[in-house]
C-alpha cells in the first residue's frame, strides 16, 4: 500500500539516492520531500477527476445567505480540492473561497477530495512518484537533465493513468441532437 513517504522514497531511488523512512529524518532528501510533497499531491489530485478521489455529499445551507447573486451559501468540505458538480445538471453555482453559492435549499455536491494514497491505483502512484522524482532531481541530485528526463516519464505515466482511469465509467452514448441530425441526416455514419 502506497504512502506519502513510500512515494517520495521511490522517487529518490529513481534519482539514484538513498530511500527515506520518514519525512522527519535529518537528511536533505527528507527535508526536500517533506517540503515538496503536500503541494505536489494536491496538484496531482486536482489535475484529473480520479475515480479514487471522487466523493459525494449532501450539504445544508449556512445560516447567513450571500449578500447578493445567490440565495444560499454552502460550506465546502475541508478535504475538497475541486468541485465537479453541484445538484442538478445545469444549475448555476459559484465557488468563492471555501464556500459554494447556489439557488438551492440543499446541495448535492460531487468533488475531488484529498484522499489517502492507499486508496489510489498503481498507475496513479507511479505517475506521482515520477512527478516527485522530477521535482526533486535538482535539489537532491543537482541534475537538471535528470529532472527533465523524469518529467518526460512523468508526463507519459500521467497520460496512461488518466486514460485507464477514464475507461472505468459507463461509456457515453451518442444521442440524437440537432448537430448530429444535420451531420448524419439518415442517422448512420
Amino acid at each position: 500500500m502506497a504512502t506519502s513517504v513510500s512515494i517520495c522514497s521511490n522517487a529518490l531511488i529513481l534519482l539514484g539516492q538513498k530511500p527515506i523512512a520518514s519525512f522527519t529524518e535529518a537528511t536533505t532528501s527528507a527535508r526536500v520531500a517533506a517540503n515538496l510533497y503536500p503541494d505536489a499531491k494536491r496538484d496531482f489530485q486536482r489535475a484529473h477527476p480520479w475515480n479514487a478521489c471522487i466523493q459525494r455529499v449532501t450539504l445544508a445551507p449556512e445560516a447567513a445567505a450571500p449578500a447578493f447573486g445567490f440565495k444560499s451559501r454552502f460550506l465546502l468540505p475541508a478535504e475538497c480540492l475541486r468541485v465537479l458538480s453541484a445538484s442538478d445538471e445545469g444549475m448555476e453555482f459559484k465557488v468563492e473561497g471555501r464556500s459554494i453559492l447556489a439557488d438551492a435549499t440543499v446541495l448535492h455536491l460531487r468533488y475531488i477530495a484529498d484522499t489517502d494514497e492507499g486508496l489510489w491505483t498503481g498507475d496513479m502512484v507511479q505517475a506521482l512518484t515520477l512527478r516527485m522524482a522530477a521535482a526533486m532531481a535538482y535539489p537532491v541530485a543537482a541534475s537538471a537533465a535528470l529532472g527533465d528526463s523524469m518529467a518526460q516519464q512523468a508526463e507519459r505515466a500521467m497520460k496512461r493513468a488518466k486514460a485507464v482511469d477514464g475507461q472505468e465509467d459507463t461509456p457515453e452514448a451518442i444521442e440524437d441532437s440537432p448537430l448530429y441530425a444535420a451531420r448524419f441526416p439518415g442517422g448512420g455514419w
